[in-house]
């Protein structure tokens, strides 16, 4: 038996795909991962624990600041924004730039770039 054929049955018996497998021109089944089930209620407890994960209450208070901020500056580079961040509570980049998202998405702050390239944001009046 040659090492390829050799190859070929030990891979069938393993169930491992080689990267080569489509030279053979055998196809296996993807396979299936079976969950454990679980009852209703802790369905239901873990979908509110990752909405509650998803959308935190506090989010709202950060688009508030930042749009404040933002409003009172008339337009801000997006370093002075993070530095502001960071200087006023210990903000996290991931919730200022979610907050940035929510706040372009509603209309009320434009992104733009200005002449050095740099991005800014400026308050939508």
């Amino acid at each position: 038996m040659s090492k390829r054929a050799r190859k070929k049955e030990e891979s069938k018996e393993q169930g491992t795909v080689s990267i080569t497998s489509f030279l053979y021109g055998t196809e296996e089944k993807p396979r299936t991962e079976t969950k454990p089930a679980t009852k209703p209620t802790e369905a239901k407890a873990a979908e509110t624990k990752i909405a509650e994960k998803a959308a935190p209450q506090q989010s709202s208070g950060i688009e508030d600041a930042i749009l404040s901020h933002i409003m009172s500056r008339g337009v801000i580079a997006k370093e002075e924004l993070m530095a502001w961040g960071k200087s006023k509570g210990g903000l996290r980049v991931a919730d200022i730039l979610k907050a940035i998202e929510n706040l372009s998405g509603r209309g009320r702050i434009r992104k733009r770039l200005n002449d050095k390239g740099n991005l800014i944001y400026e308050y939508v009046k």
